[in-house]
């Protein structure tokens, strides 16, 4: 900052905070890869970072042909697993999303994007 002291004419202010999320999913996005007609499966976290028990929900899930999702509640109102399972099989890459609703008014909705990747297979050399 700038100052009218000719003593000390500029002057650094820092400051540090810490934000507290309500809730954190771990990881944030799915990647599902892995050669053709393989069963890939990936686990997501979440947890409540707050006292108010967590009630989730799934509200939209894009990807219903390809990949298929279970949650499950680890510790009541805590800690969920979501997890994705599929069979990849040939074609384009394909992305798409699970979003759930949430009992939490600052978070109300979480959204979990998923990106799947096909590796094809390599005949003989």
């Amino acid at each position: 900052m700038d100052s009218n002291d000719p003593a000390k004419p500029s002057f650094v202010i820092s400051v540090k905070t810490f934000v507290k999320v309500a809730i954190t999913i771990s990881p944030r996005y799915v990647t599902l890869m892995g050669a053709e007609g393989q069963s890939v499966t990936t686990l997501v976290e979440v947890r409540a970072e707050k006292e108010k028990p967590l009630a989730i929900s799934a509200e939209d899930f894009t990807l219903g042909g390809k990949v298929a999702y279970s949650i499950e509640e680890v510790e009541k109102g805590r800690l969920f697993h979501i997890r994705f399972a599929g069979i990849l099989q040939a074609g384009q890459p394909f992305s798409g999303h699970l979003r759930l609703r949430t009992n939490y008014d600052e978070k109300p909705e979480l959204t979990i994007p998923i990106r799947g990747h096909i590796q094809r297979r390599q005949g003989p050399a």
